[in-house]
């Protein structure tokens, strides 16, 4: 009878293993943060591209000296710098008379002294990349709507 609480007693004073138990417990956790970690940082490195692509995109309007005519070269410009179709990327002109946004880009005001504007939009999505690691994310995918905005004032 007394060998079995002894053999407990020993079992409870033994530390052999316990780093080795408290590792498996932990490890997981710590994977899963590294991995959390180095997904957010893919998702703003890629927000970030798009939005030096749509400033590049600007900064070359302005030093070519803007024309309406200029906004296909500009789009496939943003799309190559944002490495995105050119679909994803939008060139929006406008007049304002008097802080009121016109129509026509090519209009005058009457009374005021007219002030263009040229922006450029770049969207994209980033995917989770590890979103394939666990299985009970695939039943939809995540990904997160990004956006590349610069504006600027021409005339």
């Amino acid at each position: 009878m007394r060998p079995i609480p002894a053999f407990f007693a020993r079992l409870l004073r033994d530390q052999r293993g316990t780093s080795l138990i408290e590792m498996s417990l932990i490890l997981p956790v710590l994977v899963m943060l590294g991995c959390g970690a180095t997904d957010l940082a893919l998702c703003y490195a890629q927000g970030l591209k798009l939005q030096q692509a749509a400033a590049r995109t600007m900064e070359l309007a302005i030093a070519a000296g803007f024309k309406s005519s200029m906004t296909s070269t500009l789009q496939s410009e943003g799309a190559t710098a944002a490495g995105v179709p050119s679909g994803n990327v939008a060139i929006d002109l406008w007049l304002e008379c008097d802080g009121t946004r016109q129509t026509d880009y090519n209009g005058s005001c009457s009374g005021s002294s007219p002030a263009r504007f040229a922006s450029v939009t770049i969207t994209s999505t980033y995917n989770w990349m590890f979103e394939q690691v666990i299985p009970a994310w695939n039943n939809q995918p995540y990904s997160v709507p990004l956006k590349g905005y610069a504006e600027v004032r021409i005339q």
